[in-house]
């Protein structure tokens, strides 16, 4: 493994500048079961939403545990009584959870599959955020985030905030931050929201690029091969001054997850972002892998955003 901070040089540009636009995030959807690990990262939304004075609207799904006899199809009567029971549960669990009780927020329970609700939510209410939990356990063909996260993520248009299980109970999520980028342009909706954050929030903000190891195998000039890579890095930097003066940039060589998380614990970091690519299920297994890594081995959230926008 090896570390080098990018230096200023005078190489050609690559990509343009990102420009200095606030990105708003007016409404967060926290999706909840009950669980410790979604109460956490309930606690994280509810301090996000007070950061950026946005609504919070809290999600409980249960799925029906009576049916009507040799039909498939839930009978209203039925569904508002799983309707109410979740409601209630969901109105005595929000009402423990003390960053709840002076923040704005709705409860909503729905009856069905989560990621259903999550979607219909999404639309319906214009959410700018998805904030939820993973326990980190893996299933069949699953990377380690869990099907509703990867299906939000896959799915979704806006931004999903992951809070893994090793996340920090006390962190402020917005100071300091790590953007780990890819290049070049499909990190640049990642970047935006990173840079975004940053000037907002007046925290530093640690651009991290992982380089594999067999760039070096391969016989590429290191040297060379850093010097474009960091030209790369200093274009997702909008051309804001008193930004730039929290913006630090690191290349790494190595695993991309694990030298990920090091830096994020090397900047004590409260949040990291990650782009990810729109694919089909069975597509770009590496970069998911990493992505899955990143989030069940990190100790604060991750803020995962995909390409597919418009």
């Amino acid at each position: 493994m090896t570390t080098s901070s990018s230096q200023e040089t005078q190489q050609e540009k690559v990509t343009p500048h990102l420009e200095t636009t606030t990105l708003h995030i007016k409404r967060i959807l926290a999706a909840t079961d009950l669980s410790e690990q979604a109460t956490l990262a309930l606690e994280f939304a509810a301090r996000l939403a007070k950061q950026f004075h946005s609504r919070l609207h809290l999600l409980y799904t249960v799925m029906p545990q009576l049916y009507i006899a040799n039909t498939a199809v839930l009978s209203a009567e039925v569904q508002k009584v799983e309707i109410d029971r979740a409601q209630e549960e969901l109105r005595r669990y929000a009402s423990k959870i003390a960053e709840l009780r002076t923040l704005r927020h709705e409860e909503i329970a729905l009856c069905g599959p989560t990621i259903d609700a999550i979607d219909e939510l999404v639309e319906m209410k214009g959410i700018d955020l998805l904030v939820m939990g993973s326990h980190g356990r893996s299933g069949l063909g699953k990377m380690m985030l869990g099907s509703v996260a990867e299906a939000a993520i896959r799915r979704l248009h806006c931004p999903v905030l992951v809070v893994g299980p090793h996340c920090a109970r006390r962190l402020d999520p917005l100071k300091p931050m790590l953007l780990a980028t890819e290049l070049p342009a499909g990190s640049l909706r990642a970047a935006q929201y990173a840079m975004s954050f940053a000037r907002e929030a007046t925290a530093p903000l640690t651009v991290v690029h992982v380089l594999p190891e067999r760039v070096q195998e391969m016989g590429y000039a290191g040297v060379s091969v850093k010097d474009k890579v960091a030209e790369e890095l200093r274009q997702l930097v909008p051309h804001d001054p008193e930004l730039r003066k929290h913006v630090h940039f690191e290349i790494a060589t190595g695993k991309p997850a694990e030298e990920i998380v090091r830096a994020a614990k090397n900047c004590k970091a409260g949040l990291i972002v990650m782009g990810a690519r729109e694919h089909t299920v069975l597509a770009d297994h590496a970069q998911w892998a990493t992505l899955s890594d990143v989030i069940r081995e990190s100790h604060c959230p991750v803020f995962v955003v995909s390409s597919h926008f418009v």
